[in-house]
């Protein structure tokens, strides 16, 4: 297990300083500040995202909790619609006459990483603030109880 572990540190130390690294699934982890260049960079052709705050026992009804799970899911489209848009904007700088030396496609691809990980974190917090209201409507007679699943199905390659 030591080996492993040497191993796994020296080969993580040979991994150069890139602006961008590619983890499993070419899935981008982007420094800070080329995220934000990425952010400002896809703003005036994609838009700009929020992710919603779920905040654990700021939910008082189950008529609340159905309108998270709604607005969770309005968010996971939202974000879908934003990748499709950045991948539409990177694209265009593959078309004959684009700027090929533009550093704009990868700081896009980083706004879309940091876009999935808000999608990630949105499920994570309204999953936390859903199991909390579950076991107060549990044990608070004024609370209709919630039965439902507080985590989205898994699918083979998207958002589940």
């Amino acid at each position: 297990m030591k080996t492993l572990f040497a191993t796994l540190v020296l080969a993580s130390s040979a991994v150069t300083a890139s602006a961008q690294q590619y983890a499993a699934n070419d899935y981008r982890v982007c420094p800070q500040p080329q995220t934000q260049k990425g952010l400002t960079v896809v703003e005036s052709v994609c838009g700009k995202i929020t992710r919603p705050d779920f905040t654990p026992g700021t939910i008082s009804s189950l008529a609340e909790l159905e309108g998270a799970q709604a607005e969770r899911d309005g968010f996971k489209q939202r974000v879908a619609d934003y990748g499709t848009c950045i991948n539409e904007f990177i694209n265009s700088y593959r078309r004959p006459g684009g700027d090929a030396s533009s550093s704009a496609p990868d700081e896009a691809a980083c706004a879309h990483a940091w876009a999935e990980d808000q999608v990630t974190q949105s499920v994570v917090e309204y999953g936390r603030t859903c199991v909390e209201f579950s076991n107060r409507s549990i044990t608070d007679a004024n609370i209709e109880p919630w039965s439902g699943s507080c985590y989205p199905e898994a699918s083979g390659g998207g958002h589940g």
